[in-house]
């Protein structure tokens, strides 16, 4: 007989594989896109005071890539991993192209707004996160892996 605890476990393992699906995970990577565009359409003016209160951090445009980026690429990850159609090195390399396309995409998207630049930095910074999100599954992998024997 399970205690209260196992119980409670049982079922949210249950919940979380009926969360775990392809569609929902392609949704949320897509909604992502979406907010980065947004932040990127904005002018440059509407950034001011966020360059004033983040002036005492060095690189926080860059920080602030690997961030949204690396929210974006765990969401590409995710989606692929769940069709369980492609092994781990292909998830991968489409994880990182993804993060790179869009990247550039958006690099060129945000020089045609109003006080906006384009800068291959950016890019970089967008690449960067989507590889934290590769090693640190990869890093989750083999430590699965090891556990179990």
């Amino acid at each position: 007989m399970r205690t209260p605890i196992e119980r409670a476990g049982h079922l949210q393992a249950r919940i979380v594989n009926k969360l775990d699906r392809p569609w929902l995970w392609g949704v949320l990577s897509f909604a992502w896109m979406a907010v980065i565009y947004a932040l990127s359409d904005r002018p440059a003016v509407d950034y001011d005071g966020v360059d004033d209160a983040t002036s005492w951090l060095p690189f926080a445009s860059s920080i602030a890539h690997v961030g949204l980026y690396f929210v974006l690429s765990m969401f590409v990850f995710r989606t692929i991993t769940t069709t369980k159609r492609l092994g781990f090195g292909m998830t991968a390399y489409l994880t990182l192209f993804t993060a790179l396309a869009f990247g550039v995409l958006d690099e060129l998207h945000q020089s045609n707004v109003e006080g906006r630049a384009s800068e291959a930095t950016d890019v970089v910074a967008d690449v960067f996160g989507a590889v934290l999100v590769v090693v640190f599954w990869f890093g989750l992998r083999k430590y699965r892996s090891n556990a179990s024997g």
